[in-house]
């Protein structure tokens, strides 16, 4: 049965994002440029879900981290699971988690633990200036109504040097009729969210995320 008049844009839409994708898992630019192991680190990139409304909400984070890395899914340990607790304050139900929401990153890799520390490192301007044009293509085709940038690295991407998360999350953006909404990265390795303001700061923002899902019914 051929799709409704209707129906064909978001199928087109969602056929060019299911091609986008596969481009993106193909590329080894970041290994042949020697910035990571081809055997540890490749490109991740889940497709939307088949019987789900095309995701009108982007999610940018940093990059992949290591359980993402070996599952082939995006926030899949702990920090997905708190993501989850906090959506549904925003007014997304647990079971939407991968159906409102598309998921991307600053670098599509997992970058590798850095030395000496328990968390992951952060990719290079060099690594960052070869993935980009993936985020813009990216861009280009989802038209999100609404970004969740998570981390200071993704905010900083998109908003600018910007001095801290206690400055921005809680707040929004409006450009170019997109709404920017800046988010903690929700890893326990981050001593940020033990402050009571802090975890104060997440619920504002959750609920801007929860009036914007109402208004525009994402």
């Amino acid at each position: 049965m051929r799709p409704s008049p209707a129906a064909q844009p978001e199928a087109n839409l969602r056929a060019e994002l299911v091609a986008f994708n596969a481009r993106l898992r193909s590329c080894r630019l970041c290994q042949r440029a020697g910035y990571l192991s081809q055997a540890e680190s490749v490109p991740i990139a889940r497709d939307p879900e088949p019987d789900a409304a095309l995701p009108r909400i982007l999610l940018i984070g940093q990059a992949p981290g290591l359980r993402a890395n070996l599952e082939n899914v995006p926030f899949a340990g702990a920090a997905g699971e708190k993501l989850r607790l906090w959506f549904e304050l925003g007014g997304i139900p647990r079971e939407d988690f991968w159906r409102k929401i598309h998921f991307s990153a600053v670098t599509r890799c997992y970058p590798g633990r850095l030395p000496g520390a328990r968390g992951d490192r952060v990719p290079s301007p060099a690594e960052q200036a070869l993935c980009r044009p993936w985020l813009d293509g990216q861009f280009s085709v989802l038209k999100p109504a609404v970004v969740l940038l998570v981390g200071l690295l993704a905010i900083r991407t998109f908003l600018g040097r910007v001095p801290s998360l206690t400055a921005v999350v809680g707040t929004a953006t409006l450009r170019d009729g997109v709404r920017y909404l800046p988010l903690p990265h929700p890893s326990g390795v981050s001593r940020w969210l033990n402050d009571p303001e802090n975890v104060a700061a997440v619920g504002r923002a959750m609920g801007r995320l929860r009036s914007w899902v109402d208004e525009l019914d994402l």
